[in-house]
């Protein structure tokens, strides 16, 4: 960056003396200690702005001196702006807009130091200074904006990254969560199931035991029908008979004998 414009001297230094003279003094005290680097030079200034006809001279001065002092830029440019109020001179205003841009770009505010650059070459299109010091602080104000481009399209990756993160952490615990149902709802199928089947060998229990206690029921004899018990009784009863019945024809024929056999029947 180019470097500040050296201070205006007093352009009434040796004129006669008149009633403003502690004015013009403190003018030139002022200038005097700010080449020597020592401070208060400024409040010097401030006692030569009383001065009406070098007002514009001592604000210029001062704010050239309080620039010499980081915290203190604000203040130097409410000075350089006083400077600019009723001074014709284009060659200081151009320097006070200069020195205002300077102090802003100090400040890390490229974007309205160049605005006072601007005005400083509109007052003076042969400053140099300033126009090097434009396209400084153009510069600078491309590479900050490259650079929140850049930051704000990592942001928006980052973020981007963090929402598919989520959609996926949303999406696995969803099928963990329907994994887990599907395994609750087997279990509790398979539990019906056992329950059911469970249910079944005690009904085939109970019906088993049931049979085992229940003995056929005698079927109920109809009056004067023959039971199947007598019935089977009668039967044998008469196969005996006929068995004895034959057993004796034999013997009687054996013995050449016939011998009427009466039949029991």
């Amino acid at each position: 960056m180019g470097g500040f414009f050296t201070l205006l001297a007093c352009p009434l230094i040796g004129l006669a003396q008149g009633g403003d003279y502690s004015a013009k003094q403190s003018i030139i005290q002022g200038i005097d200690r700010f080449e020597r680097g020592e401070a208060g030079s400024d409040s010097l200034f401030a006692q030569g702005e009383s001065h009406s006809t070098l007002s514009a001279v001592a604000s210029y001065n001062r704010g050239r001196a309080l620039m010499e002092s980081a915290e203190k830029g604000a203040e130097a440019r409410q000075a350089f702006q006083k400077s600019l109020k009723g001074n014709d001179d284009t060659r200081m205003q151009s320097d006070a807009w200069h020195n205002i841009g300077n102090s802003l770009l100090m400040e890390q505010d490229p974007e309205n130091a160049i605005e006072a650059y601007k005005a400083a070459l509109r007052a003076n299109p042969q400053n140099e200074a300033a126009r090097y010091n434009l396209s400084y602080a153009l510069r600078m104000l491309n590479d900050e904006q490259e650079q929140n481009e850049q930051e704000q399209q990592g942001e928006g990756e980052q973020e981007q990254n963090e929402q598919e993160q989520n959609e996926q952490e949303q999406q696995s615990e969803g099928e963990q969560e329907q994994n887990e149902q599907e395994q609750q709802g087997e279990g509790e199928q398979e539990q019906n199931e056992q329950e059911q089947q469970g249910e079944g060998e005690q009904e085939q229990n109970e019906q088993e035991q049931q049979g085992e206690g229940e003995q056929p029921a005698a079927p109920e004899q109809i009056e004067g029908q023959i039971s199947k018990e007598d019935m089977e009784r009668i039967l044998e009863s008469l196969e005996r008979g006929e068995e004895e019945v034959q057993a004796k024809l034999m013997r009687a024929k054996s013995q050449g004998k016939k011998k009427k056999i009466e039949k029991d029947w």
